[in-house]
Parts: structure tokens; sequence; C-alpha cells
């Protein structure tokens, strides 16, 4: 049988096995480790589905090869700083999907990467702020919260903020305007959360445009750097910019900075 990730369509053929992860050829699905994880996107062993057998996979290869995942880039996300707060913590990540879901009664939803402290605060507290960056917001601020956890840093150290009512934290500088929201319901997706949020307060700071995913790209995440056709060896993350050296990259590798797999990486 054949098992097919569904978040980035890596398959698991029983026949071969994973030998390279001391999966032996012929190891059934049913006893792969429970916590074994895709080894492309890191999605957990319950993100897969059957496909039926290697006869099978292979009449349906064309149909899933038509799919680039980088598609998903043409979306038109909009860039926000979420924030929460446990007990005397505060905390806060970037997310790009965050949208209005009804209008009688006023609702959001927001997903969260379960990788992300901060989904783990919202999931145990239920509220959180959303701080609308601007086109004018700097590639630090990404960096501070988009590549580092803040189980291991204090993300708002050196960062403007003032709290709002529900007692979270929201950004001063760089943004136009803040949300609070109080979760309603969560949704288990896969490797994100859906919380759908009771709008509870909120304020337009100032009169900026929005960025949206597509400027963050071109024009405030910095572009790799060129180097000389002899010295063109190895690897760039696209969403980061974190060079790997090396002639191979290995299909299993996640950037050591942003998480993301290999397949958002360019040879230099």
């Amino acid at each position: 049988m054949i098992y097919v990730c569904d978040i980035c369509g890596w398959e698991y053929d029983e026949e071969k096995g994973l030998p390279e992860q001391g999966i032996e050829p012929g190891t059934k699905w049913a006893d792969v480790p429970e916590d074994f994880v895709c080894p492309l996107c890191g999605c957990p062993k319950e993100q897969f589905s059957a496909m039926g057998t290697a006869a099978d996979a292979e009449l349906l290869a064309p149909a899933r090869a038509a799919f680039d995942p980088k598609v998903t880039r043409s979306f038109s996300y909009g860039l926000f700083v979420l924030t929460a707060r446990d007990g005397d913590k505060d905390n806060g990540c970037i997310i790009n999907t965050a949208i209005q879901a009804a209008s009688e009664p006023l609702r959001i939803s927001i997903c969260v990467n379960k990788a992300n402290y901060t989904h783990d605060m919202i999931l145990k507290t239920g509220a959180f702020n959303l701080s609308f960056l601007t086109e004018d917001s700097k590639f630090a601020t990404y960096q501070n919260f988009g590549f580092r956890s803040g189980r291991d840093a204090d993300k708002l150290e050196q960062v403007s903020f003032k709290r709002a009512a529900n007692g979270v934290v929201y950004l001063t500088e760089e943004v136009n305007a803040y949300l609070s929201g109080k979760v309603v319901q969560s949704i288990d997706l896969g490797s994100h959360t859906m919380f759908i949020a009771e709008v509870t307060g909120g304020e337009v700071l100032r009169n900026a445009p929005s960025v949206t995913y597509a400027y963050y790209f071109a024009n405030i995440k910095p572009k790799p750097q060129v180097l000389p056709e002899a010295e063109k060896k190895g690897w760039v993350c696209t969403i980061c910019g974190y060079i790997y050296e090396g002639e191979e990259l290995p299909p299993d590798f996640i950037c050591p900075i942003c998480k993301h797999p290999a397949s958002d990486f360019q040879k230099l």
C-alpha cells in the first residue's frame, strides 16, 4: 500500500519502507512508529492518507504531479503579528492566515501552526490580538517574530507595544491597526489549528497601507546574495535567506531558521 502526506504529497510505500530512518522494506503503515513525521514537510503520521497499491499510485501520479506546491504563494495574504499571553509570559508570531469569517455576529478566523508557542498559549487561554503590519515594516520584525521561538527568547524585549483590554499586547510601530479576539471554536486542521473568534476590541492606529505577502517578498525580504560563479555551491532558502552549503540538499532537510522544507530552497 501507498500512503501519501496530505500536506506535501510525499509518499510512503510499504514495499520500500524507509531504510534511512530504520524502517525496513515491507513494514506496514500500522507498524510505522507513531512519532513518525513526513521527511519532506514534517507533518505527523495522522496527516497521511491511503492511496491504494503501487499500481494505483502509478495511475494517479500524473494528476498529483500537475500540482506545484509553490502555487499557494499566489494567494493574496495579509501579514500580521499574532500575540498572546499566558500568566506573565507574552509572546507573538507572524501569520498570514487571518480573515473576517462573518459579519453578523462579527467573527474572524486565524490558522496557527501547532509548532508555534503562540498556538499553545491561545489554545490554553482563548485570547489573542492581531497587529496589522504595514508596507513600511522592517525585515527585522519578521526575523524577530517569525524566525525564532518564544520558548527560547523574549520577542517583546525590544518592541514598542501597549496592552489591550484583554491583557494581551499589541504592536504600536510598523502597524496600522489591531484587534482583539476571543476564541469561540477551534478546528483541528492537521498541521494547524483554526481558531474562530469573536472580536472584542480594536483600534485604527494610523493611515498606512497594510503589507501583503507578495509585497513582503518583492520589497522587504532581502534578496539572496549573488555570488561569483566559482563560489556558487549550495542552496538558499527562498523564505528567510539561509544558505545550505553543499552540492546536494537532502530531500528531508528543514531550514534551521524558518523551519520551511527543502522544496522552498533554490540552488545557488
